[in-house]
């Protein structure tokens, strides 16, 4: 049930996995308090910079989660996942924080995936990042070969449309030859419920 506390309002509506305000509010009060802003000192040039980082970093988080949403289509994508992709594409493409502003400045409220998409058209390398990030939601890594960041498996979009009958293939389900015995009722959660042999 939703808090009446409009602190306590998700920033960004339907998303199950919503940060509050107030949430982030405390993270950046304790960002400023551990560079010393908040001790009554005056600020050097260096806190200042981290502390105004701090402040764009979150602001950053929500535009890239807001673009991650109109690329994929998927309303309910996991926050803290985008931080973590959004980290490890800067950290793989040199270019990406600025082809990603340019992405988000064509974000409109209710456009398609696909129009999303169309626009950067006329912009290869726009065109190239808006679906490397498309690529990292749906399988969960950035970049490939041994250079590969793996940010999210069991979260990866590509497991959702089966999660219901099928777990996320990562070790053996329920023993050797699992697979063999009949399958769970589709009501039942395939992560807990084993097939009978």
């Amino acid at each position: 049930m939703p808090s009446s506390d409009p602190d306590q309002q998700p920033i960004l509506p339907n998303s199950s996995h919503g940060v509050s305000r107030r949430t982030m509010l405390i993270g950046i009060a304790a960002m400023f308090a551990e560079v010393g802003l908040l001790s009554g000192s005056s600020p050097t040039q260096a806190q200042t910079k981290i502390a105004s980082n701090a402040v764009n970093s979150a602001a950053g988080a929500t535009a890239f989660l807001t673009l991650s949403q109109a690329l994929t289509g998927h309303a309910d994508l996991n926050p803290e996942t985008a931080v973590r992709i959004s980290a490890a594409m800067r950290d793989t493409y040199p270019d990406f924080s600025a082809h990603a502003d340019k992405l988000i400045g064509l974000v409109q409220t209710g456009q398609p995936a696909s129009s999303l998409l169309a626009a950067t058209s006329g912009d290869p390398a726009l065109r190239d990042t808006a679906l490397a990030i498309v690529a990292a939601w749906y399988t969960g890594t950035i970049g490939k070969g041994q250079k590969a960041i793996v940010v999210s498996y069991a979260d990866a979009l590509m497991y959702q449309p089966v999660r219901d009958a099928l777990p996320v293939p990562t070790y053996c389900s329920f023993g050797p030859l699992w697979w063999t015995g009949e399958p769970p009722s589709p009501d039942a959660n395939p992560a807990s419920v084993a097939p009978t042999a």
